[in-house]
């Protein structure tokens, strides 16, 4: 299966607005095939962590069976938060990409997943993979009609962008403050949230993706999968773990023919990052989605 590749803006706000698009020269017919929308991690802060970190798992999916049943492919940049102590590339306060503020990160996400749905015409037909602080934002998504009401710079995009039909949480942070908390004897975790949504705990809360009403804000879902390994040394599993709950508390089920289905996927011996290094565990579990949904 041939792909082209090239990079493309999807908003003029800052330099980091951009995805890498990957297209089949031999599409499969839309109704058939399905998209995969990447969403990077890095604490939302981190310039070194971009839209190639999913290179391993692509290059591993395009050589799969899995190929001729995707559509295209789009790994998403985002503006990030301030990180001035980055000890090779220290964020300006001048600069629009390096100063992201909640909602900012989740307003440039549904920026880019509307631009590609006009574009492209796939509506919900698409698999949302996100990986660490991109799990969050991947479920954020799914939160249909709230971000609106919170938020006026998202309101028009929440209206019009449809969310898909699959989520896959790869080493995800999905409850902020029982993971700041966890972490409480290291800084870093705090600095890193509070630079990212501010200091009040009552915005960690309605940021985080454990406490939604799945049933009313995710009604296109059909499936949810938790991935994540036991050698992670950055996110334990209490952060899966309580999205699993979560969701199981909003009807969703680990049954093979359930209408909502949720799934845990536990790897073995790959730290946070190597988990997209390497890429071949996350390339099979998003082939074994791919195929059910297709």
């Amino acid at each position: 299966m041939s792909f082209t590749s090239s990079t493309v803006p999807y908003s003029t706000i800052s330099t980091l607005n951009t995805l890498t698009l990957h297209l089949p020269t031999t599409p499969p017919k839309p109704a058939q095939g399905i998209w995969l929308i990447c969403i990077h991690g890095g604490a939302w802060c981190d310039p070194l962590i971009t839209s190639t970190c999913f290179d391993a798992t692509l290059k591993h999916l395009l050589f799969s069976s899995s190929a001729s049943q995707i559509s295209g492919i789009a790994s998403l940049n985002y503006r990030l938060s301030p990180y001035p102590s980055h000890p090779t590339d220290p964020s300006s306060p001048y600069d629009p990409a390096r100063n992201a503020k909640h909602p900012d990160h989740i307003t440039d996400i549904l920026t880019a997943i509307l631009f590609l749905q006009d574009k492209y015409k796939f509506g919900d037909r698409y698999i949302l993979i996100g990986h660490s602080c991109g799990a969050t934002l991947a479920f954020q998504v799914a939160k249909k009609r709230y971000w609106g009401k919170r938020y006026e710079s998202t309101e028009a995009l929440e209206l019009n962008v449809e969310p898909p039909l699959a989520i896959i949480g790869v080493e995800g942070i999905y409850d902020l403050s029982t993971f700041v908390e966890e972490y409480a004897h290291e800084p870093f975790y705090r600095g890193f949230v509070e630079h990212a949504f501010g200091r009040d705990e009552a915005v960690w809360k309605e940021a985080s993706v454990v406490d939604v009403d799945w049933e009313d804000s995710w009604t296109e879902g059909r499936e949810a999968v938790i991935v994540h390994s036991d050698a992670d040394k950055l996110v334990s599993l209490k952060q899966p773990e309580r999205m699993w709950k979560a969701l199981g508390d909003k009807g969703w089920k680990d049954d093979e023919g359930a209408e909502r289905r949720k799934r845990f996927v536990k790897l073995k011996g790959l730290d946070h990052d190597e988990v997209w290094e390497d890429g071949k565990a996350l390339a099979e579990v998003t082939g074994e989605v791919i195929g059910r949904l297709t």
